[in-house]
């Protein structure tokens, strides 16, 4: 940053060099009555004419050129600089919002739309950093300016003092159309957000949409969100329009006012006048210029604004910082949940998990079972550690799972969620996003684990098939077997199955369940499940109703209670 202010203060001054030689170079062409030639000019004539034979019009031709071929190259270099600060700058943005927004809990980033924190890193931030390059002319032309007002000084004080007046009504009369601009920026970055809402969302339920036939419904909702995006570029072109008019119109009427000054009142003769004239409308340019690149400040100010404050946001929900160093946690008796509560939203009394007590023995396999919404998929997030219990605590061999504990049991666990995430990778990097370091039998052995080996290999390409956005060219029980795949690869502690076999048929979801018997005495198991006969072989099944444990017991015995829940379930599904 501190060479970039060098080069512009080094441009400015060439710049003010450059003018100098204006002041010869209209001598040598007849025009030597240079009255107000005083102070800086008089000494750079007599150290011109005191120091060299050479006529005074080549010397100083030559003079000029060589000070724009060095202000070129010295302007060259400060773009390049500026670029390289202005991308950094940007790479700075997004890695510290795209840290935070990683360090934020999950509870946290389940209120936000993707779609919101997706245009903060991608569309945000880029716009919030043309503020930055602004700034940098801003800053370059600011110091021109100074260079060129301490010449002007030295031709004519009252001059310069009559051109910085009609500057600073400029910037008054500009007042007005510059917070209404801002106050319309402020309304784009709303509109984007809605844009990028409603891609992000259409891209996700295309599939159902083509299925429905409701494409119409999508683009009628996108061609909306790009309408008022339209009209909003509309609002600003004309409020810039007005600005240059201002602007312009502005320009004229100073360098009118400009010229009978100097004529009628400082009674300037016919050479100083064309020397004032250049450097006074030169130095009103970069006073308008000025204008114009505080206006575009202002337009990015808002981008700005909005991505720091959703950033703020995400830092007031980080979770505990990780310890220098995670280590795996092996489970030796048991995971206990004790007097657990939870609700998403503290200011509603409705408890999603309410007075939850049961224990998780290790290396067996635990099934929970319910209606939706009992509160199946929230208990297994608080025993993933993603969610904190508003009350009650969980319990890994006697030690409670917080702090630093609980960044070393994510280390442990295996999770295979209702809807599978792949990668638009191959199936080979899909598996090893979990464990990079395991070789070609560890991903065979865990493929045959998840039944998947013989599908793998019956695709064209093996393991290094690519599988599609989120897994599209997969099938959705082949898409599960990878994702199942996946978590057997890190060889967890605990495995937590979230309807996992929710889409697999009737032979295949045998083939998943044989998988998991196999694990039986070797991992411990927590199987969420909606199909009951998937958790048949379970030794311990859990059922909940509206965020309590219901009953608990072995399917014999469940089964066995003719007013129990799960007998009622099990009647129902036909099981």
């Amino acid at each position: 940053m501190w060479r970039a202010v060098a080069l512009l203060v080094l441009i400015s001054l060439l710049e003010g060099s450059g003018l100098l030689t204006l002041v010869p170079l209209l001598q040598s062409l007849g025009f030597s009555q240079m009255g107000h030639g005083r102070g800086l000019v008089r000494s750079f004539l007599t150290r011109l004419h005191g120091s060299s034979s050479i006529p005074v019009l080549p010397l100083a031709l030559a003079l000029f050129v060589v000070i724009k071929a060095g202000q070129a190259a010295l302007r060259a270099w400060s773009d390049t600089l500026n670029l390289k600060l202005e991308t950094d700058y940007v790479s700075f943005l997004r890695d510290r919002f795209y840290r935070t927004m990683m360090q934020a809990n999950w509870l946290f980033l389940t209120r936000q739309r993707s779609s919101e924190l997706t245009q903060a890193v991608i569309s945000e931030i880029p716009a919030a950093s043309n503020g930055i390059r602004q700034m940098l002319v801003l800053l370059s032309v600011s110091l021109t300016a100074m260079v060129q007002l301490a010449v002007a000084l030295s031709l004519s004080v009252g001059m310069t003092a009559l051109t910085l007046g009609s500057g600073l009504i400029v910037w008054l009369g500009l007042r007005p159309l510059r917070r209404h601009s801002f106050a319309v920026a402020k309304l784009g970055y709303g509109k984007r957000a809605e844009m990028a809402s409603a891609v992000t969302e259409h891209l996700a339920g295309m599939k159902i949409a083509k299925g429905h036939g409701r494409e119409s419904q999508h683009f009628g909702h996108f061609q909306r969100a790009m309408n008022e995006i339209a009209a909003h570029v509309m609002r600003i072109q004309r409020i810039s329009a007005l600005t240059s008019i201002w602007l312009e119109t502005a320009a004229v009427a100073a360098l009118a006012l400009f010229v009978w000054f100097a004529v009628s009142v400082q009674q300037v003769d016919g050479a100083s006048l064309l020397l004032l004239v250049f450097v006074f409308m030169r130095l009103l340019s970069h006073v308008t210029n000025v204008q114009n690149l505080w206006h575009q400040v202002e337009h990015a100010l808002p981008s700005f604004a909005a991505t720091d404050e959703l950033r703020a946001k995400l830092a007031a929900a980080a979770e505990p910082p990780p310890p220098p160093v995670s280590r795996r946690l092996e489970l030796g008796d048991a995971i206990h949940v004790q007097n657990l509560s939870f609700r998403y939203d503290p200011s509603q009394p409705g408890f999603a998990l309410d007075n939850i007590d049961l224990l998780l023995p290790a290396r067996q396999v635990t099934a929970l079972c319910g209606l939706s919404g009992a509160g199946k998929s929230t208990l297994a997030d608080v025993l993933l550690g993603l969610l904190t219990p508003e009350k009650g605590r969980v319990l890994i061999d006697g030690q409670q799972l917080a702090n630093e504990r609980l960044y070393d049991w994510r280390q442990s666990i295996g999770y295979v969620p209702q809807e599978t995430f792949l990668l638009h990778d191959t199936i080979r990097n899909n598996l090893l996003w979990a464990q990079p370091d395991a070789d070609e039998d560890r991903l065979r052995a865990a493929l045959r684990s998840a039944a998947a080996e013989e599908f793998v290999n019956r695709l064209p390409e093996g393991l290094d098939t690519v599988v599609g956005d989120r897994g599209v060219r997969l099938a959705g029980g082949e898409r599960q077997r990878i994702a199942l795949a996946r978590a057997l690869l890190r060889q967890p502690t605990l495995l937590v199955l979230d309807e996992a076999t929710s889409s697999l048929d009737t032979h295949n979801e045998r083939l998943v369940q044989d998988a998991i018997e196999r694990l039986h005495g070797h991992t411990t198991i927590l199987l969420i499940a909606h199909r009951l006969s998937t958790v048949r072989f379970a030794d311990r099944i859990v059922v909940l109703s509206a965020g309590r444990v219901a009953e608990t017991g072995t399917w014999d015995e469940l089964t066995g209670r003719a007013g129990g829940l799960f007998h009622q379930l099990v009647v129902d599904s036909g099981t």
